[in-house]
């Protein structure tokens, strides 16, 4: 796998984050692997933690976008189980004050997302609960 382009310090933590045995990664014939950038003097060498765990995290650090994208569709999910939950204890016939009480924070803390396919979903969840709670006559 080749990967080109990547800024020197992404790069550093990616290949730091490689196990030093088999990696899975070759060079072909002819090219000499990358070499590692010396760094400053006077710096010390962090170790990685984990493999997956640094290269989740420079990743992250990297485009912090698809971290928020996830906590969103986290959060629609949250608020779908929330509207699953509630339906099944209406079928039941009976309604937990403490159900009523988690949608109600879930419609409060709700943000729209900037991306328009999730703000579409986010904001089709938000109007079945704020119905939802109306129905109870319960404002959020």
């Amino acid at each position: 796998m080749r990967i080109e382009n990547l800024q020197a310090p992404l790069l550093r933590s990616l290949l730091a984050a490689l196990p030093k045995a088999a990696s899975g990664f070759s060079v072909a014939e002819g090219e000499t692997a990358p070499a590692r950038a010396p760094l400053p003097q006077g710096t010390v060498a962090a170790q990685p933690l984990n493999p997956s765990v640094a290269m989740l995290v420079t990743l992250a650090a990297a485009n912090p976008a698809i971290e928020r994208r996830r906590k969103q569709a986290a959060d629609a999910e949250r608020g779908i189980d929330m509207l699953d939950k509630l339906h099944r204890e209406i079928v039941a016939g009976v309604v937990a004050p403490a159900r009523l009480q988690e949608i109600v924070e879930w419609a409060q803390t709700f943000e729209p997302s900037d991306n328009p396919v999730l703000a579409s979903i986010l904001s089709d969840i938000d109007l079945r609960v704020r119905v939802e709670l109306a129905k109870h006559d319960i404002q959020a």
